[in-house]
């Protein structure tokens, strides 16, 4: 086979490449319960009966996907670099995965997926210094290098997943003759919501080996990562206009600004024998977050079961003047915005065998709901807890061809002491063919 490259030519600027990259996947999904997507995030598990007693549906019966809607499609636009040094790179990737519009007729999500934007971002590179302007992703998690390996759809429980628009400014220092590097990272992100009138703020700092790698988010592609240890935190304004209860009482905090830190990290057990070889490599991956604010936001879908604010004068979940709230960010304590608080901790395990053609990953996440006490209006209905296990298999043939079996456990807690857990088995075959 020829291996040549494919050009296109760009006539306003000389020497510009562009680079064309994706993959086409294929997911057969298999749920013991039913109402969840190829997505996991932090999910409702439907639990066995409903609140009269009487057997629930859903939670006893079987559901099948078959999607191809986490394709990917993406452009890589390298321009010539300056004299002076300046680096300039442009970023442009497409999934299917795109929001439905509430139409909920199933030809139409599966079989004519909507088109959406993941990345879109200039990526500016001077000497030690990068700057990103556009849409990648969140830093909190220094994400992606510790995603977990698996067949999934991410994100899942516990997992910081989440991409911004922003301004990024980074800076990398190489330590110790070039075997280590120190990033340190701002940023200034979309607002959590528009009324706040501030940016979503971040910050981080890494210290990653460039010599000892092993594999971490085996999937669609083997990214090979360096043993090390992230530390990063996020400012969430979620309002500051005064903010008026029901009563017309003035809130005595009106300015709630969500707090997370996260800390991560990559240990390889069985190092790459050379940073670029994945035969023969264990790598952990692990990763801890505590916050307020951040539910729906870099934790997907988790809410703990607590409705979403709205404006409203009296009833539960409703607060006067404030306007609507995304869901998981914030609840009504006794007609007071209050922040919902959450816990997360996840690892994995990932081993690539001798030769570098299957490959076995395991872990374990949780996300906990740490206040949900404190919302009153919330009973039987309230996720105290959510838990992921999962196990799987992947077949790597070729460099670009590959099949990946998983098995995997949701189960959420709820403040039920009758009822007390939602359970879900998922069982996924997943297809990639990447370019």
């Amino acid at each position: 086979m020829a291996d040549e490259n494919a050009q296109l030519t760009v006539k306003s600027i000389a020497n510009v490449n562009i680079r064309m990259y994706g993959f086409m996947e294929n997911d057969l999904i298999n749920d013991s319960t039913q109402g969840l997507t190829e997505e996991l995030d932090n999910p409702i598990i439907q639990k066995d009966a409903n609140t009269n007693g009487s057997p629930n549906y859903a939670a006893n019966h079987h559901q099948t996907i078959m999607s191809v809607r986490n394709s990917r499609l993406g452009f890589d636009v390298t321009f010539p670099k300056t004299e002076g040094g300046l680096q300039t790179e442009g970023i442009f990737e497409l999934d299917a995965l795109g929001n439905t519009n509430g139409y909920s007729a199933q030809r139409d999500v599966y079989n004519n997926a909507t088109i959406r934007v993941r990345h879109m971002y200039a990526n500016i590179t001077y000497d030690d210094w990068n700057a990103k302007i556009g849409q990648t992703w969140s830093l909190l998690g220094w994400q992606p290098y510790y995603f977990p390996s698996e067949a999934i759809v991410q994100p899942a429980v516990g997992q910081l997943y989440r991409r911004f628009a922003q301004v990024r400014l980074m800076n990398t220092q190489q330590l110790l003759n070039g075997d280590w590097t120190l990033e340190t990272a701002i940023d200034a992100a979309r607002p959590a919501e528009l009324q706040s009138g501030l940016t979503t703020e971040h910050a981080g700092i890494r210290f990653a080996s460039t010599k000892l790698k092993a594999v971490s988010g085996l999937g669609s592609s083997t990214p090979m990562v360096g043993l090390s240890l992230a530390a990063s935190g996020e400012l969430i304004p979620i309002r500051t206009s005064g903010v008026a209860l029901s009563g017309s009482t003035p809130d005595a905090t009106p300015n709630a600004t969500g707090k997370v830190v996260a800390l991560d990290t990559l240990i390889p057990i069985i190092p790459s024998s050379d940073g670029k070889s994945t035969s023969n490599t264990l790598g952990l991956t692990a990763e801890y977050s505590n916050g307020t604010g951040y539910g729906g936001l870099e934790l997907a879908g988790a809410t703990g079961g607590i409705g979403s604010v709205t404006d409203g004068s009296t009833t539960a979940g409703s607060i006067t003047g404030v306007g609507a709230i995304d869901s998981g960010m914030a609840g009504v304590n006794h007609g007071n915005l209050e922040l919902i608080h959450y816990q997360t901790y996840r690892g994995n395990l990932t081993y690539v065998w001798p030769g570098s053609h299957f490959a076995n990953s395991a872990g374990y996440a949780a996300t906990e709901t740490m206040n949900l006490a404190d919302f009153n209006g919330v009973t039987t209905g309230g996720i105290l807890k959510y838990q992921y296990y999962y196990g799987n298999v992947m077949y790597m043939p070729l460099s670009w061809l590959r099949f990946a079996l998983e098995w995997a456990q949701i189960r959420d807690t709820y403040n039920d002491p009758v009822n007390r857990y939602g359970t879900d088995n998922r069982i996924q075959f997943t297809t990639y063919l990447t370019f």
